[in-house]
């Protein structure tokens, strides 16, 4: 089905010409671009900003925790900067008392070669006896070999000390290199976060405008389509005028039954007049009839509109666009003065 017959049948079936007309209206609009499509591109947008706004909060949660681990970091690489000075400290000392026993070692050394074997020789010699030479080279074998336990332990202090320096400039090496990691990912974050909020204000504007033209082609697509009805019944009224058959009520012996519909209303005539309605009768837009869904042929209501009344015999069926559960004829609608959709009281006699 084409576009022109689709609004005929609708035209034909609910005689709302002021609907096509509107419908009309904002088929040009579309068509010229006046119009936004936000039930089409509206979600998506939101989805979409949705998910950005998601992503930008993650990285925020991100950027706190790497701000934590640096800290950690240089806290942790802070106390090494410490324990690196004091082994430093350390390994000075170390090398100054190794110097130190190094120089008494070597003149010790120097004045033993002076003394030359022939000097040892003597000092064995002129001993007060035996145990005396024994005692004299006791004591300068123990000389000798202390200043090796003295160099051998300076060595081995030297070695400690240069072993934990070797490790604390590792660690320091490492510990730095974890902080540049950490801080060239919160940088790439915070680029991150820059550019996606960027692109979230870009999208919430553009979902913002969508939305207002959007407001504003339904406030000009409902302004035209009222004008549209009001044109359209009095143009009705005008060529009918005097010839609507204003009904006084219902049959005698009918009362009212307390039952009130409530809800909207419209009326419906040029196109239909001269067809036959639902329940087989002739349809006269100048008579005092109505269309409901699902109320007994032949029910008459009351209809009551802005403070006048009307009474209506139920021979169609209808309507079904836009939640309206009557649709008055021509001539009754203009009885009460309704000139489009309005709300209604309808109570049912019996």
């Amino acid at each position: 089905m084409d576009f022109k017959t689709l609004i005929l049948s609708i035209s034909l079936r609910h005689s709302l010409l002021p609907v096509v007309a509107a419908v009309l209206v904002t088929t040009m609009l579309i068509a010229t671009g006046s119009l936004a499509l936000a039930d089409d591109s509206t979600p998506d947008l939101a989805s979409r900003i949705e998910e950005q706004q998601q992503s930008l909060d993650q990285a925020r949660q991100e950027i706190s925790s790497l701000d934590t681990q640096i800290q950690e970091q240089e806290k942790a690489l802070d106390r090494q900067r410490t324990d690196l000075a004091d082994a430093t400290t350390l390994l000075s000392e170390a090398e100054d008392r190794y110097q130190q026993s190094l120089s008494l070692f070597n003149a010790r050394v120097t004045a033993i070669y002076k003394i030359g074997p022939s000097r040892l020789y003597e000092l064995i010699l002129t001993s007060d006896g035996f145990s005396d030479a024994l005692s004299r080279l006791y004591y300068l074998g123990l000389i000798s070999e202390q200043d090796r336990d003295l160099m051998d332990s300076m060595k081995s202090q030297e070695d400690q000390v240069r072993l934990m320096r070797e490790r604390v400039d590792g660690l320091k090496q490492a510990q730095a290199g974890t902080v540049a990691v950490l801080q060239q990912r919160r940088q790439d974050l915070m680029q991150q976060l820059a550019t996606g909020q960027a692109q979230v204000d870009a999208d919430s504007a553009e979902l913002a405008r969508i939305r207002r033209q959007s407001a504003d082609a339904e406030a000009l697509r409902q302004a035209q389509a009222a004008d549209y009805q009001s044109a359209d019944f009095a143009l009705y009224s005008g060529v009918m005028g005097p010839s609507f058959q204003v009904g006084d009520g219902p049959p005698d012996g009918l009362q009212p039954s307390g039952v009130i519909l409530t809800g909207q209303a419209s009326w419906y005539g040029p196109g239909f007049h001269g067809e036959t309605t639902a329940n087989g009768e002739i349809y006269n837009m100048y008579g005092m009839t109505a269309a409901h869904k699902t109320l007994p042929f032949g029910t008459w209501l009351k209809v009551n509109y802005n403070g006048r009344s009307v009474f209506v015999r139920i021979n169609d069926r209808g309507p079904y666009v836009g939640g309206r559960f009557l649709d008055l004829s021509a001539g009754s609608a203009q009885a009460v003065g309704l000139t489009g959709v309005g709300s209604v009281t309808a109570e049912i006699y019996r």
